[in-house]
């Protein structure tokens, strides 16, 4: 019962992660009118955060070594939640990018902590349902932002409610700190419960003690001596000693690699498809807004149902058939035909064979790195978020360049060097 009390408050904050993610999306078009901003405003916004959410993942190893994960859950809720609410009362941009800095260190923290305790406490069949729960976040987050615009009548009441939800959940953090005790003396499965009988492994998995035990050659203990001035030298000496660790660390490239091309690939597709749809394929807004949604879908959809059935097929094998079905979708949405028929198939089906890729790629960490993987997932988290900031504004500086034909094409090719790394790091063992 514990246990089962335990995922729900798990899968809970992973909902609080995706609930934000899509609300300035949506807001936008109101809040540049609002703040007199360009377009361009909201991608600085996003960077901004992502700088916030970095640090926080390049660090993550460092703080849980001082902090257990249902603090920190509830600290990072509480943070993320005030600066969502205090969003709606804002009265100047700059006041949006203050309060954008702890939003996203507060996401940046609760993901890796998340995506640590459940690669070390449970099996692949839960991983794929805490990135499901992100999913129906980021789902529910634009609704309730278009409800508070068309019902409410201000992009502003959006934001108070989903910070006013953020702080309930936070509410129930607190109440239920204890239930994240119940695995903190029980001793870890001998081998990689996610692993099936075609690629098992006879490789222990080191305790979570041993995992916790300081590393002096590790990248935290060595970023004590950084003395840094602002962000930007944080983010660039955590990078230089990433670097420094993946000359090392066995693997730790190809780890770093998969997530920074996946997230890549994954937020092109979510951010400039419905572009794509409407210059280049010529539907209409509602449509193209529509498939967005749906290739959202697909990625939870797929993640509940991967969960019923990783266990049998292995990690492995899961993430080969998720590439290959991504395959196929883009290969239909790229045919220059019958765009109302092709493109939602193709893009439910990218997104459906997207839904293991990224939670079975982090499921394995503590199989490739053992006792380094908690520094490895923050490491991940890291790239990821890179990946996210980077790859979409370089595809939509080439294709304003050049042509809208290449969203999908840039897409597929992030897709293809998500493989090749992915390929690379499955013979990787601790």
């Amino acid at each position: 019962m514990a246990t089962i009390l335990l995922l729900i408050v798990i899968y809970l904050a992973y909902l609080s992660l995706g609930l934000p993610d899509g609300l300035t999306g949506v807001a936008w078009p109101e809040m540049r009118i609002t703040f007199d901003l360009p377009l361009a405003g909201a991608g600085f916004l996003t960077i901004v955060g992502t700088i916030g959410s970095t640090i926080a993942s390049f660090s993550s190893g460092h703080i849980l070594k001082r902090m257990k994960t249902g603090p920190l859950v509830l600290f990072s809720c509480l943070l993320t939640g005030a600066s969502i609410f205090l969003y709606g009362f804002s009265g100047s941009f700059w006041f949006l990018v203050l309060l954008t800095i702890p939003m996203g260190f507060g996401a940046g923290a609760v993901d890796a902590a998340m995506n640590h305790y459940v690669a070390r406490h449970f099996t692949s069949k839960h991983m794929n349902w805490l990135h499901a729960f992100w999913g129906l976040g980021a789902f529910a987050g634009p609704l309730l932002m278009t409800f508070a615009i068309t019902s409410l009548g201000s992009w502003r009441n959006g934001y108070h409610i989903v910070g006013v939800i953020q702080l309930v959940l936070a509410v129930i953090f607190f109440l239920s700190l204890r239930v994240w005790n119940i695995h903190d003396a029980r001793p870890l499965p001998e081998t990689e419960p996610s692993v099936s009988s075609h690629d098992k492994i006879e490789t222990p998995v080191p305790s979570v003690e041993k995992s916790l035990e300081p590393n002096p050659e590790s990248p935290d203990r060595k970023a004590k001596d950084v003395r840094l001035s602002n962000p930007i030298s944080f983010i660039g000496a955590k990078l230089r000693l990433a670097a420094s660790e993946m000359t090392s660390r066995k693997g730790l490239f190809y780890a770093v690699a998969t997530f920074f091309f996946y997230v890549g690939a994954e937020a092109v597709l979510g951010l400039w498809s419905a572009t794509y749809f409407r210059e280049v394929r010529h539907v209409t807004v509602k449509s193209a807004g529509l498939w967005v949604s749906l290739y959202y879908a697909a990625i939870t959809i797929g993640r509940i149902l991967i969960g019923f059935f990783v266990e049998k097929l292995g990690t492995t094998r899961a993430i080969k058939i998720g590439i290959a079905i991504s395959l196929v979708g883009f290969l239909i949405l790229i045919i220059p035909f019958y765009p109302y028929v092709l493109c939602p198939v193709g893009i439910a089906l990218i997104g459906f064979g997207f839904a293991p890729l990224y939670p079975c790629v982090m499921q394995d960490t503590p199989l490739r790195f053992g006792s380094f993987a908690m520094i490895a997932t923050g490491y991940q988290m890291g790239f990821a978020n890179i990946g996210y900031t980077l790859l979409p504004i370089l595809v939509a500086l080439v294709a304003d360049a050049t042509t809208l034909h290449l969203i999908p094409v840039f897409a597929l090719i992030f897709l293809l060097l998500f493989a090749v790394y992915a390929q690379k790091l499955s013979r990787i063992r601790a």
